[in-house]
């Protein structure tokens, strides 16, 4: 009987082993369950071609991730799409669906010239989000404006300017391409100004991938602003700059 007591101590032990790596497991499991639940789902949203052409075809796709993995099980992607002058109440709202992995994507023809406000109305895993973006559609003869006040048609470089908003502030985003090429290493600044305001503010964007720059930026109230993108690379002896239109709501 005593030998017996050895042994059954070893398969006590190892019960005791076998369940708290068990509990280890399952804890391990909830915390990455509640990490996920806390993380935010973030959405950023994409246009092609560049430039955007109107009554041309173009894909608008949001990428959905979350702790940057994609997210394939979305409720729901929804894009509202107005031009910038004619209000949101103007607008018109279309499903997207899935293409690849995390990204929602649908096509859409943008009717004539001029500045456009797209939000991604994004449903997933018990968060909604629905970043706002502003973009630029030219016409056939690369002017951006229906009285053709402003073109770029003799430039080599091709500027798009989008916006995104959330709690944090407002995102800036500008792809340039240079004879069709992304424009990459250049020294991109925003210049920021509106008819209220006689001050110009300058905020440096950060290139992120191959010709796409960004910057971060408070803007102090709602209403249209002009942002002058400077585009400069003192190697090659280029100091350009675009205007754009952005409008904060």
């Amino acid at each position: 009987m005593k030998k017996a007591i050895p042994f059954l101590l070893l398969i006590i032990t190892l019960a005791a082993c076998g369940s708290a790596s068990s509990e280890k497991e399952s804890t391990d499991s909830e915390k990455k369950e509640d990490e996920m639940a806390a993380a935010p789902v973030e959405v950023e949203v994409s246009f092609e071609p560049h430039p955007l052409t109107a009554a041309e075809n173009a894909d608008i796709t949001a990428t959905v991730t979350q702790n940057a993995e994609p997210v394939n099980d979305a409720e729901y992607v929804e894009f509202e799409i107005w031009k910038t002058d004619q209000g949101q109440e103007s607008s018109e709202t279309i499903q997207a669906v899935q293409s690849e992995e995390g990204k929602y994507t649908t096509q859409y023809s943008f009717s004539e010239a001029g500045s456009y406000q797209v939000i991604a109305h994004t449903q997933a895993r018990g968060l909604h989000t629905m970043p706002q973006n502003e973009v630029t559609v030219e016409g056939a003869d690369g002017q951006t404006s229906e009285d053709g006040s402003h073109s770029h048609a003799s430039s080599p470089f091709e500027v798009t300017l989008e916006k995104s908003q959330n709690d944090e502030g407002t995102v800036l985003k500008t792809t340039i391409n240079k004879d069709g090429v992304p424009f990459e290493k250049g020294e991109i600044t925003y210049e920021i100004s509106s008819p209220e305001s006689e001050k110009h503010e300058y905020v440096d964007a950060e290139e992120t991938e191959p010709g796409v720059y960004r910057a971060r930026h408070s803007f102090p109230s709602k209403g249209t602003y002009t942002v002058a993108v400077h585009i400069e690379k003192p190697s090659e002896e280029i100091h350009q700059h675009q205007e754009k239109k952005v409008t904060i709501q």
